[in-house]
């Protein structure tokens, strides 16, 4: 038995039957999909309606993709901005944003509950390279309706507050922001603007507004603000990031609670420009990490713009000019919720390394008699912040210093391979000091240590020191900058010192042994230099050495020196060892009474071991 193929007319009629079912399909879904889409578009734009924000702003967008399989919604070209006319006036609204956006992602969208009741429910919000505008104007700047309570439930056709929100995910990503603030005279403009945030709950509850998110990062490149109302003129930035996990706020109307498990923040690029013009501050980069409890910083510079002697004339007296860097700074275990909780700075260590300072002083200026500096044991306690820094340490430390002197010329000395170190800054407790001990290299040539006790009971500091053997020569260009005199050949063995530097006053003992010492003193300009160490011994021959032979005692002297009360801890001490230098040069009565008491003792243990030894005086 054999088949027979059907004729090939019928398989003709067969295959445009099954062809133009497919394209009616097609077309029908097309159609379907298409009226689906318009659906979509207007229960999207139904459900922004449907909220009080849609009286000031308006929701736009050209084209709204649908993936029923995904559960996702894709809007091209969308615009979110204000009306020209608000449908309802909200008087207390003073401010604007615009939103406009290449593409715009609603992932798991519950579809059919958009379409059924006009409720926006989904997972994951993603915003693809938005341009943001935003004018900001008053004190308090306002840009959306709120629910303020002045309708009443019972007004139909009432639109809702948004008054609760949850999404698993939200991205904006890669925005550019433009903003304006007429009421601070400010703008600023930032790019490459992104936020990842996980787990977002917005819930507006009676008397109280709660948000929390499981974690957040937020981003943003190079940025620039200006301004003409703040002590700020112009501030730019390469880099900005802040991570923050655990999130919860609660705002009420005069009150807002916090917490949160971790965050960490950073920055790269700042530079800083001050209203006066004047100041310049840069700092290479920065980072917080509230885990590792700590705050580092790289490459932090300040410089004036303008000349010393420019800024010098802005002042009536003399005044300190200050210009420096530092390479690191490091905060370590510093108390992050002491600091944010109850406004208390507790910090364990702080190392700065690489820190170069320059000063200027012009002393052709008076002194202010109405300022009176305090000693660091009296200036803490007055930090109105409850403050305990452990340590502060400081290391491969530069100071250069100039000033101008009363007769026009200037001096200037240099402090490298300098260290030092801050022990105890509080204003806690006052029965342990301030402690600040430091050394450093004087032209890189002569060392020297100091280490100083304030005391927070009292306006009063101890203080000791010392300088290592060096070579009188070297200190040539520094003796000739504030004396006319000059050393010719001359060697230091040992310096040492220490004393008490009280409020009015400053005494203490000196050690200063020196050989070989031959100065040229240029007697005819003494006039000039009467306040100097050498000056006052330059009627009498100096001692070419102390001790002056090896069979006689060191000069160990005492000094007694009035502080100068409007100046501060550094001039006391100057003086101190300056007086100390002329009193071994030139000793008071008091201290050749105590040196001849010292080398009578001598002979006579030195005329007991001779008898000792043979029998006779």
């Amino acid at each position: 038995m054999t088949s027979e193929k059907p004729p090939k007319k019928k398989r003709h009629v067969f295959l445009v039957i099954l062809l133009s079912i497919l394209a009616a399909f097609s077309i029908a879904g097309i159609v379907i999909y298409k009226n689906f889409n318009r659906l979509l578009s207007e229960a999207l734009i139904k459900s922004f309606n449907s909220l009080t924000i849609s009286d000031v702003y308006e929701l736009k967008f050209e084209e709204l993709r649908v993936n029923l399989i995904e559960g996702s919604i894709h809007v091209e070209n969308l615009v979110f901005q204000p009306r020209k006319t608000p449908l309802h006036n909200y008087p207390y609204i003073n401010s604007w944003i615009q939103l406009s956006t290449e593409r715009l992602n609603l992932i798991k969208v519950e579809i059919f509950t958009l379409l059924k009741e006009g409720k926006l429910e989904l997972k994951e919000i993603a915003i693809v390279k938005p341009q943001i505008h935003i004018f900001l104007n008053g004190e308090k700047s306002v840009l959306f309706p709120y629910n303020d309570g002045s309708q009443t439930k019972k007004e139909k056709n009432k639109k809702g507050a948004i008054v609760g929100f949850k999404l698993d995910q939200f991205q904006l990503l890669g925005a550019s922001f433009y903003g304006v603030n007429s009421k601070k005279e400010n703008e600023f403009e930032i790019q490459d603007f992104s936020i990842k945030l996980q787990d977002l709950l917005l819930d507006q509850q009676t008397g109280k507004d709660v948000m929390s998110f499981n974690h957040v990062d937020l981003s943003f490149g190079k940025s620039h603000v200006n301004t003409n109302t703040t002590a700020i003129k112009r501030l730019t930035l390469n880099e900005y990031h802040v991570s923050i996990d655990s999130l919860e706020v609660q705002k009420s109307r005069d009150t807002l609670i916090y917490k949160f498990n971790d965050f960490n923040t950073g920055l790269s690029g700042l530079d800083i420009q001050t209203a006066d013009s004047i100041n310049h501050v840069s700092l290479g980069s920065l980072n917080i990490s509230y885990k590792e409890k700590s705050i580092k910083l790289n490459k932090l510079v300040y410089k004036p713009n303008q000349s010393d002697a420019q800024i010098q004339k802005k002042f009536k007296y003399q005044k300190v000019n200050f210009s420096g860097s530092v390479g690191k700074i490091e905060i370590n275990k510093i108390n992050f919720d002491s600091l944010i909780y109850y406004k208390k700075i507790y910090i364990h260590e702080i190392l700065l390394d690489s820190v170069s300072a320059t000063i200027f002083k012009d002393k052709l200026k008076p002194l202010d008699k109405n300022r009176f500096p305090e000693y660091f044991g009296q200036q803490i306690p007055k930090i109105p912040i409850p403050l305990l820094i452990k340590s502060v340490k400081a290391t491969h430390v530069t100071l250069y210093n100039t000033e101008r002197k009363p007769d026009s010329t200037y001096a200037k000395v240099t402090l490298n391979r300098g260290n030092a170190q801050l022990e105890n800054i509080t204003n806690l407790s006052k029965t342990k000091p301030f402690v600040m001990k430091a050394g450093a290299f004087i032209d890189n040539k002569v060392h020297f240590s100091m280490t100083l006790h304030f005391s927070y009971l009292k306006p009063q500091f101890t203080f000791n020191g010392s300088f290592k053997k060096f070579d009188l020569t070297d200190l040539n260009h520094l003796i000739k900058a504030y004396t006319p005199a000059k050393v010719n050949k001359g060697y230091v063995d040992e310096i040492s010192f220490s004393g008490l530097a009280e409020h009015t006053k400053g005494s203490g003992t000196m050690k200063f042994l020196y050989h070989d010492l031959l100065v040229d003193l240029e007697l005819k300009q003494q006039a000039k230099w009467k306040s100097s160490a050498i000056a006052l011994a330059a009627n009498t021959a100096l001692p070419s050495g102390n001790p002056i032979s090896a069979d006689s005692p060191p000069r160990v002297v005492t000094f007694h020196a009035e502080r100068d009360m409007n100046k501060g801890f550094i001039n006391i001490i100057l003086k101190s060892v300056l007086t100390g230098v002329k009193e071994t040069f030139v000793m008071s009565k008091e201290n050749k009474k105590k040196h001849h008491d010292e080398l009578m003792e001598k002979n006579i243990i030195w005329r007991k071991l001779h008898k000792k030894k043979t029998g006779t005086f």
